[in-house]
């Protein structure tokens, strides 16, 4: 069905105004001579839509073919829109331009396309050169800058008389687009779909039965440490059943912990799967509080140390999510991990949590005797957990590139802080700012190890 001739010749002249714009906004970024614009609200809503499209295409990225929008996301991105339509509106003001608005608003959209191809381009290249953050740091400033000088032309193009105040706008301009960017939430507006499978009905009564057996074959499987000689023993706890990232994780970092503290015949894996239900202990509290102070027993209390390390999703009021369908699990919160571990005889303590919001442990389990790292602040999320991968972003950092290369756990954070901070950068998501807490004695018991090797 085609369009009446009056409609197409408009839909024609409206297309050809977006591409104008789009003409307009190209010369307006790169300096050139007479950017012009076609000013109205529905060019604008044109340019937001090719904005919010090129969005769309940076979190389609990796993510393979089967992706669903996510509401979230949606909600989160059209805040920021929200914002930046604010902050056009706060220069407009400021001005004395007021109703030059609409104009300032079309001049920035319509330079956005550029930004983001620019962005596309500069993420691909750093990528391939380097994983340095330095890097991935100057390209972020170099983009806020950019933006400045768009909105100071844009201003220029607005304002009968360019005023010396001009550049300050500009940069509040490109401050507040760094606030928006830095402090809203971070979602994407994709998610990969997980591959629908069936899924047989739990045996939960057998399930329970079970964990007492799987419990102390753990146990017995456990070779004694070295007598009088500082020895690591192992626990992995994987509480989220439904994605299988967090199974991967803890077992790679299982057997990674192994090579390098020597734990491989003193390894013990709590895990929610349907795929290791038959073989391995459920990770829930009761089993990690039975197993903690089995441990506390064998271990011995002035030498030997703990290596806990515990990965799933995190809630925003701090608690570790712990979840197995229908199997009516309790979430971890860093107080009650806290008291297991304190009504148990284990002295030394190096304690990783790999969850959203896992700064919230630190305080909890911090002492003189423990070291304590967490994949995020209390107050941001951690990235990777999508049932297709096979680490987080915490946990590849910290774990697989890190501590391989690094002498002690301490350095091994500081290198992965680095590789996220670089890696989130890149990918135009808000940092996790991972958290580390030392205390006073452990890095002596933690050289005291290393000399006895």
């Amino acid at each position: 069905m085609s369009l009446p001739p009056g409609m197409r010749s408009t839909a024609r002249r409206f297309a050809l105004a977006v591409l104008r714009n789009l003409a307009g906004g190209c010369r307006l970024a790169l300096g050139l001579p007479r950017p012009r614009f076609a000013v109205s609200v529905a060019q604008l809503v044109a340019l937001l839509a090719i904005g919010w499209g090129f969005a769309f295409v940076a979190d389609w990225r990796g993510l393979g073919a089967d992706v669903v929008i996510s509401g979230w996301g949606v909600a989160a991105d059209a805040a920021r829109a929200y914002w930046w339509l604010a902050a056009v509106a706060l220069v407009a003001v400021l001005s004395g331009a007021q109703a030059a608005f609409l104009r300032l608003a079309v001049a920035c959209a319509a330079a956005d396309p550029l930004l983001w191809l620019a962005w596309f381009g500069a993420s691909a290249l750093s990528a391939r050169a380097s994983s340095d953050w330095p890097l991935q740091d100057l390209i972020w400033w170099i983009t806020l800058a950019w933006q400045a000088g768009i909105m100071l032309r844009a201003l220029r193009l607005t304002l009968p008389r360019l005023r010396w105040w001009a550049p300050l706008l500009a940069g509040l301009y490109s401050a507040l687009l760094y606030v928006t960017v830095e402090h809203s939430p971070n979602e994407s507006l994709l998610q990969a779909v997980e591959p629908a499978q069936r899924v047989a009905k739990l045996d939960v009564e057998g399930t329970y039965y079970s964990q007492s057996r799987l419990l102390d074959a753990a146990l017995a499987g456990l070779a004694p440490g070295r007598q009088g000689l500082p020895d690591f023993y192992f626990v992995g706890f994987g509480a989220y059943a439904n994605e299988a990232v967090f199974r991967r994780e803890v077992t790679q970092v299982r057997d990674i912990v192994g090579n390098r503290f020597d734990t491989a015949a003193r390894s013990m894996l709590l895990v929610n799967s349907r795929r290791t239900m038959d073989e391995l202990p459920l990770a829930n509290r009761s089993n990690l509080d039975y197993l903690l102070r089995a441990l506390g027993q064998r271990m011995e209390p002035d030498a030997d140390i703990l290596f806990l390390f515990l990965t799933s999703h995190g809630r925003e009021d701090g608690r570790l999510v712990v979840d197995f369908g229908e199997l009516g699990l309790n979430d971890l919160e860093p107080r009650e991990l806290r008291r297991i571990l304190d009504e148990t005889r284990i002295k030394w303590r190096v304690l990783v949590v790999s969850a959203c919001f896992s700064g919230a442990f630190l305080p909890a389990l911090e002492s003189p005797q423990t070291l304590v790292i967490t994949a995020a602040a209390s107050d941001r999320s951690s990235f990777g957990c999508a049932h297709e991968n096979t680490w987080t972003y915490f946990g590849e950092a910290f774990f697989r590139d890190a501590l391989a290369a690094q002498p002690n756990l301490v350095d091994a954070f500081k290198a992965a802080s680095g590789l996220i901070a670089a890696r989130e950068r890149r990918e135009g998501k808000e940092p996790s700012r991972p958290q580390m807490a030392v205390g006073g004695e452990i890095e002596a018991q933690l050289a005291r190890w290393a000399a006895s090797r």
